[in-house]
């Protein structure tokens, strides 16, 4: 991801994605963290939607759990939809907290 560092420089960063879930939803189990975040009024992202925390991510496609049937990751037994600009899945950037 592309941030801008302490010094006020922009870096770019090789980081885990995802943010600490909350509490009421890992009711004991390890935590692997929320990547899609759909309501940032919830109080418990409050504390990460300050300029402190924006980035842009270099992507050239990502996926999302798919409701419909087919393939399923082999790592977590998801299924997954996948998303890129085409099919020679040029770089492209999107937001991020």
């Amino acid at each position: 991801m592309v941030r801008n560092a302490a010094d006020g420089q922009r870096e770019v960063a090789n980081l885990l994605w995802g943010m600490p879930t909350p509490l009421e939803r890992v009711k004991g189990r390890a935590d692997y963290g929320t990547t899609n975040i759909r309501n940032p009024q919830y109080g418990h992202w409050q504390q990460y939607v300050g300029v402190e925390h924006r980035c842009v991510v270099p992507v050239t496609s990502f996926s999302e759990p798919s409701p419909t049937p087919g393939d399923k990751d082999p790592e977590t037994g998801i299924q997954r939809i996948w998303f890129a600009l085409n099919e020679d899945r040029p770089l492209f950037f999107f937001a991020g907290l």
